[in-house]
């Protein structure tokens, strides 16, 4: 039995799903964000965060959980990736 969500995603307003599958399409972009574009658009079609993230060739569902969460609190913008530590960017 699954676990429940504690942020589904929100619902996703039409320029979001084409601007997704664009980037899920895209054979130019980061394997990252297009990784990222096809987690959320299967979840967005009603796959658990497992399914999901297999489809997106991951193995674990916590990271689209993740994914999902910072996709409802800041867009599009969380498919690109955020600074991994270190010193600060220049």
């Amino acid at each position: 039995m699954s676990r429940r969500q504690k942020e589904p995603l929100r619902p996703l307003m039409d320029e979001d799903r084409v601007q997704l599958e664009r980037v899920q399409r895209s054979r130019s972009d980061r394997a990252e964000r297009v990784a990222r574009a096809t987690a959320l658009l299967a979840v967005a079609d009603g796959a658990s965060y497992t399914e999901a993230a297999h489809r997106a060739g991951r193995r674990s569902g916590d990271g689209v959980a993740q994914l999902v969460s910072r996709f409802t609190a800041h867009g599009l913008a969380a498919l690109d990736s955020r600074h991994g530590g270190g010193p600060a960017r220049q």
